[in-house]
């Protein structure tokens, strides 16, 4: 029988030449994403807040439930209001003074709760037996989603009004409505009382999410429910949606709807468990940081533990955990002890609260807490790739609820806690030292390959990550492939040697390791064990410079 041999992507068994050109060009390895955020909503700043589904929602459960947002409007727009809305600001521009200072490149938000949506009812009788009900679910589901007033303006949540067609005297329009006001923050310093964005309940106009064309009768109301982009974006349609009779809306229908219809029976729930499904969905989510609502007293407390102990048993790839400490002096000793309980090179530990110029307060500051700092750092570390240090980066903020001595700094250094202090030479905030909570920090390094700076672990993350992800497209994922004769000892070799020489720092590009060297494949049966040397492109924390003395 004749040899068949695979060429050019057929089987090839007559006799004759066969030729074809292919690259003879390396295909570029692919950069990932360094700076996407996994926010968890654990309840302590998220209820009553928040959009969408909890992870155990009605519309929208596990997965389907993490919420993507690329930039800080879509994401104040989803939440509404408390102290997400305010601290993102943080995230996606961790210090206003600096324009180099770019923030997260992706949010990722997931309540840990179960929810259910609230519903808006309209039921016009058209004077009798007619009219019909409409039923209208919202998107969003828990406490968020009800509609709230204050005197007749609409606070918060959802609601409708029905009023008389202006063109056709005998129409109706239903028009559907968002409250804008965004809470009310007591100020932990001052008592100060205002909300988060500064206006009152009379200023946050609530804000026309859509409205019917003139309609005159409850099918074409129904009708537009069912194609209107815009209400499909908000709500639901429920199935208990009728029509009776003919559907005639009457001037007594409005009469009886004056003013706002307000949505109600949402639902939310925080429980154990709910962060336990929320942690078993998310295994394979990319992201590069996690953090929770879980500060102060409750930071070393079991929902950290758990999202820790995921991070180190479960997630794909190296993630790293952020938790808040404490925001002030006094218990700066109780914010050291907690880094040190962590131990941890992927878990940072950040301490000291945060004040931000108001003219809306008599003492021109209003203080935000450790979790608005929190939010500072992560933005400021994501906000550049993983080779860039965060040590002595600048962060916004206008005012220290802690400003560090010489002593306390060189605690919270040894420690493993990131702390903030105004730099007296640059004239800025900035981050002490980027520095993890690991306990073992005598060295840059240790024989298990973990450090104390936060560059070096995101370095050694993002290349672990680069690697697998290129190799799985490029090398397990290859058509025709894999096995002895399409990926040889001497081929895997070659790529290996592609990969690390394009993370190579050069004098043009600044990149994750300065140097590679011994990339040794060793075949095992059915698999490749593949070795390698590299020197990792350290950060530089101090310069000593020393003068001498000569004599003419």
């Amino acid at each position: 029988m004749a040899t068949s041999v695979y060429f050019n992507g057929k089987l090839r068994t007559l006799p004759g030449v066969y030729s074809t050109v292919t690259s003879g060009e390396s295909s570029a390895s692919r950069n990932l994403d360094y700076g996407t955020v996994l926010l968890i909503d654990t309840g302590v700043y998220g209820a009553g807040f928040g959009g969408g589904s909890g992870v155990n929602g009605t519309d929208k459960q596990g997965k389907d439930a993490v919420y993507e947002f690329e930039t800080l409007s879509d994401f104040r727009d989803f939440v509404k209001g408390g102290m997400f809305w305010k601290c993102a600001e943080a995230l996606f521009t961790p210090d206003p003074y600096n324009a180099d200072a770019v923030g997260i490149s992706k949010l990722l938000y997931a309540r840990a709760c179960t929810t259910t949506p609230a519903t808006m009812t309209f039921a016009p009788t058209g004077g009798g037996s007619k009219g019909g009900t409409l039923v209208v679910k919202t998107i969003d589901e828990g406490l968020n989603a009800n509609g709230g007033l204050e005197g007749d303006i609409l606070k918060t949540g959802y609601a409708f009004t029905v009023e008389a067609g202006t063109e056709d005297p005998n129409a109706f329009v239903i028009k559907f409505w968002r409250g804008t006001f965004t809470g009310l923050y007591k100020d932990p310093i001052t008592g100060v009382e205002l909300s988060y964005d500064e206006l009152t309940v009379e200023q946050a106009e609530p804000y026309l999410l859509c409205q019917t064309p003139e309609c005159t009768n409850m099918a074409e109301v129904i009708a537009w429910c069912q194609t209107d982009e815009n209400f499909g974006a908000r709500f639901i349609l429920d199935d208990s949606s009728k029509i009776t009779g003919d559907g005639t809306v009457d001037a007594s229908d409005i009469t009886d709807n004056a003013g706002y219809q307000v949505a109600t029976g949402g639902t939310e729930q925080y429980k154990p468990t709910d962060l336990d499904d929320l942690l078993a969905q998310i295994t394979d989510v990319e992201y590069n940081i996690v953090f929770t609502d879980q500060i102060g007293a409750s930071g070393a407390g079991a929902t950290n533990n758990k999202v820790i102990a995921h991070r180190n048993t479960q997630a794909k790839f190296d993630k790293f955990v952020y938790v808040g400490a404490y925001d002030s002096k006094v218990k700066f000793n109780d914010s050291l002890g907690m880094a040190k309980q962590f131990n941890n090179a992927y878990v940072v530990c950040v301490h000291g609260g945060i004040g931000t110029a108001s003219d809306f307060v008599a003492s021109k500051v209003r203080w935000w807490g450790v979790f608005y700092n929190l939010c500072q750092v992560i933005g400021r570390v994501s906000g550049k790739p993983p080779y860039i240090p965060v040590t002595n980066k600048t962060i916004g903020g206008d005012k220290l609820q802690h400003i560090p001595d010489e002593k306390e700094m060189e605690k919270a250094v040894k420690a493993g806690l990131v702390v903030v202090y105004p730099n007296p030479y640059l004239g800025r905030f900035v981050v002490l030292q980027g520095v993890t909570t690991l306990q073992d920090n005598k060295t840059l390094f240790n024989k298990k390959g973990l450090s104390f700076s936060i560059q070096f672990m995101r370095v050694i993350a993002q290349l672990n990550k680069e690697c697998v992800v290129n190799a799985e497209i490029d090398l397990l994922g290859d058509e025709n492939g894999v096995n002895l004769n399409t990926l040889s000892k001497g081929a895997l070799e070659t790529w290996t040697i592609n990969f690390l020489q394009s993370r190579v720092a050069t004098a043009n590009q600044d990149n994750l390791i300065q140097r590679f060297q011994n990339v040794v494949a060793t075949r095992i049966e059915d698999y490749y064990d593949v070795t390698y040397e590299v020197v990792v492109n350290s950060e530089i924390t101090k310069i000593f410079f020393t003068g001498f003395l000569l004599k003419n």
